[in-house]
């Protein structure tokens, strides 16, 4: 019998099933078309060797030693295709003469697989999703690398017995005293300077307006643009002392500015800045290397012996220390101050352990 007009099935669908883009429906709709005859078997047999070949000379175009223009093979193979399906409609007497419509299905670049699903994996949404996930994931953590800051290392000048000098990364110079510690990085950051200080040290700041120099102290701060200046602060009070230049030293609720043969203290205790009404040259001793006391009280002649050679040294009788004396000293060790204080009041030394007491008759005269 002729087939029925909505029984026909065009090149299309049959390349569709042949490349396996069919859904359910489709290929049930083929699959009806090749059981009811077998000349329709036979004319889908000589399409699929017709797409086959299509296929294997697609294979060949991609070969860069084999140029092979698949357009026109696939153009002629049609060709062929429709002469045939002719030839035998004309020796039918039981088909009617009609132009098959013309056949758009073209040879893909791959050799077809045949398959049930009608989409990629990587068409679907949800790979599509996940894809754009790890994209997103990979930029942010490029990002992250490039801006990510990398820690400068720190370097630690330690004290003990000996003073020494250092120069830092700007070329500031800075003498540590005994028993001190500065911390500074290896490279100062690009807009500041910034050490941590205990201890005591005398500074030399070189100048640089764009950066300013900043010294952590305790709980306070120092800060300059260029000068010179001491701070001690082996316990939680803090003296600063500036010899040249200006200085700002700030805890978290004062601030006061300190210019030339200017200190101040800050007062732990009482949480206070307290500005010296003068300047004591004395401060600078362990920098300078010379001690000067002109009509100082021995008390004071005695607290700042403490503090320079960080020594324990008495007086037997407190009221010795309202009395009076002159003293010049120049880069000498304790012993030597211990005789030549001993000479200049009077009094005589007595030794328990590491402290040292002064004792005898009242030294006022």
């Amino acid at each position: 019998m002729p087939d029925q007009p909505e029984n026909r099935i065009d090149d299309d669908l049959l390349g569709k099933f042949l490349a396996g883009e069919t859904d359910a429906a489709e290929s049930e709709r083929v699959q009806r078309w090749l059981d009811q005859d077998n000349s329709e078997r036979q004319e889908f047999d000589r399409f699929e060797r017709i797409w086959d070949t299509a296929g294997k000379l697609s294979q060949k175009a991609q070969s860069p030693s084999i140029p092979v223009n698949t357009d026109a093979a696939w153009q002629k193979m049609r060709g062929k295709m429709r002469s045939s399906s002719e030839t035998e409609d004309k020796l039918s007497p039981t088909k009617p003469v009609e132009a098959p419509p013309d056949p758009v299905i073209k040879p893909l670049l791959v050799t077809p697989v045949r398959s049930n699903r009608t989409s990629s994996w990587w068409q679907s949404p949800v790979w599509a999703v996940a894809a754009t996930v790890v994209l997103l994931s990979g930029l942010l953590w490029f990002f992250t690398k490039e801006t990510e800051t990398v820690p400068v290392a720190q370097v630690a000048a330690v004290t003990a017995d000996q003073k020494i000098e250092k120069i830092l990364p700007d070329g500031s110079r800075v003498f540590l005293n005994r028993d001190s510690k500065l911390t500074y990085p290896e490279s100062f950051a690009d807009d500041s300077r910034e050490v941590q200080l205990t201890g005591e040290a005398f500074f030399e700041v070189k100048p640089d307006p764009t950066k300013p120099f900043r010294i952590q102290v305790r709980n306070t701060t120092v800060q300059v643009l260029g000068t010179s200046f001491s701070i001690r602060a082996y316990t939680a009070d803090v003296r600063v002392a500036v010899r040249t230049g200006k200085v700002k030293f700030s805890t978290k609720t004062k601030e006061i500015t300190l210019v030339k043969d200017e200190q101040a203290v800050f007062d732990a205790k009482k949480d206070t800045l307290i500005k010296s009404l003068r300047f004591d040259a004395n401060t600078l001793s362990f920098k300078t290397g010379r001690l000067v006391f002109d009509k100082e009280p021995l008390s004071n002649i005695i607290a700042t012996l403490n503090e320079v050679y960080h020594a324990d040294i008495h007086l037997a009788n407190k009221e010795f220390g309202k009395c009076p004396f002159n003293m010049n000293v120049t880069n000498e060790n304790l012993e030597f101050v211990l005789s030549l204080t001993e000479e200049t009041t009077g009094l005589h030394i007595r030794r328990e352990g590491n402290r040292v007491i002064l004792y005898g008759k009242s030294p006022c005269q």
